[in-house]
């Protein structure tokens, strides 16, 4: 054998051992050349995802006439977030009738579905009323972890806050919580069919206005599809 096929062979196994060892795992899931197993940023810094109610608590003095302007912006802005974030029905509780009809008439006006809506007890003493509804929320991680001297990194691992910041951000920024846990369908198309209708008899010149009596059973603006 010469020389030459010699030092072949000998390199052929040295990459040979060195591919096996990078591709070899213990059981308790360690890379070899690993001190800690090998975790995703996901895994290291997780969010948390939990269910919450939000409140809209709109008091009234006992010789109030129904909610006041300011009320009344507070709580459509309210019903917008409930379309966009809730899950579940709006509940609505109060001891003030007045008030309650000013309710009745936003949630008529906002196009929200008699069956979307449920009656709660109001257990506040202060005349007035409450709406609320379920909603999810993103809790970041706890960044700061600076326990290693990154100077000093021997272990080829990432540091410990590596990626927290990133994640803390994302939670804070998230739309719909939800969406972190399962995807948005993406078969309704009915927004942009909606939007896509409204343009079109625009153009034309046509009533593109929805029949209100027909979207206070059905909860939809459009049956367009």
């Amino acid at each position: 054998m010469t020389k030459q096929m010699t030092l072949r062979i000998l390199a052929a196994s040295v990459l040979a051992t060195a591919l096996a060892g990078c591709g070899h795992r213990s059981e308790e899931g360690r890379v070899v050349g690993f001190s800690e197993p090998v975790q995703s940023i996901d895994q290291r810094h997780p969010i948390e995802i939990e269910k919450a109610q939000a409140h809209l608590t709109l008091q009234t003095p006992v010789n109030a006439h129904g909610l006041n302007t300011y009320q009344q912006e507070k709580l459509r802005h309210f019903i917008a977030v409930w379309r966009n974030e809730g899950y579940g029905k709006l509940i609505v509780s109060g001891n003030n009738r007045e008030a309650l009809s000013g309710v009745r008439d936003i949630l008529v006006e906002r196009v929200v579905p008699v069956g979307a809506v449920q009656v709660g007890a109001y257990g506040l003493g202060q005349p007035g009323v409450k709406i609320s509804f379920a909603r999810y929320v993103a809790e970041g991680p706890a960044c700061g972890k600076w326990t290693k001297n990154l100077a000093d990194q021997k272990d080829n691992q990432n540091y410990g806050n590596f990626g927290c910041a990133a994640q803390h951000n994302l939670a804070a920024m998230i739309a719909n919580p939800k969406d972190l846990e399962t995807p948005r369908d993406q078969t309704d198309w009915s927004d942009g069919d909606r939007n896509d209708f409204v343009w079109q008899a625009y153009r034309k010149g046509t009533d593109s206005s929805a029949d209100i009596a027909a979207v206070k059973q059905s909860g939809s603006v459009s049956t367009v599809k």
